[in-house]
């Protein structure tokens, strides 16, 4: 295990060292700490990396609902892969991953996100709209992040029309709403 103490969070990645993908445990540990820093989340965070895998499904847990509950992010390599030299690892995907969960950690630290279901239980409608939701403000934090990406997948589970692009829109443009107003913007 890999650790990183951020002036914000203390950062672990498992495994501290990669067999399988060309990635650096502390260079992840670098960019989730500069990420936490960014977002302003002072809570520990634990990175567990399954590199034996190129999917690139991730999620988040939360160990309690307090300032001091340890984040637990959860990546398969494909997420945090350079896709045009596969098995090696690309920082600016990773950001976005990273960034992406750990807004949704922040979310779910929130009032009203309490009803938010687990990962698992979220629709593939739930996903896109968080996902858009979350996309949208990385975005204007500075991460890069390929909006037309976040836009077919959103199309892909609402629908090809202009209220569904106008519902997008206002998504990606948001912040600071809560769980039910992220499910009634995305609907229209």
């Amino acid at each position: 295990m890999s650790d990183l103490s951020t002036g914000t969070s203390k950062v672990t990645v498992s495994p501290a060292e990669f067999a399988f993908v060309k990635y650096d445990a502390d260079e992840i540990a670098e960019i989730v700490g500069e990420l936490a820093a960014l977002l302003e989340i002072s809570n520990p965070i634990h990175v567990i990396v399954d590199e034996t895998t190129p999917l690139a499904k991730l999620s988040e847990e939360l160990d309690g609902a307090s300032s001091d509950a340890t984040i637990t992010l959860r990546a398969e390599s494909g997420a945090l892969e350079d896709r045009q030299h596969p098995m090696s690892f690309s920082a600016d995907n990773a950001r976005e991953s990273f960034g992406r969960i750990l807004l949704r950690a922040h979310d779910r630290l929130r009032p009203d996100f309490a009803d938010v279901p687990a990962d698992v239980d979220l629709t593939l409608e739930d996903n896109a709209a968080w996902d858009t939701y979350c996309a949208g403000r990385l975005a204007r934090l500075g991460i890069r992040v390929n909006q037309q990406r976040w836009r077919y997948n959103h199309r892909n589970r609402f629908g090809f029309d202009d209220i569904v692009d106008v519902a997008f829109d206002a998504l990606w443009d948001s912040d600071d709403l809560g769980w039910a107003e992220v499910l009634s913007t995305a609907r229209g």
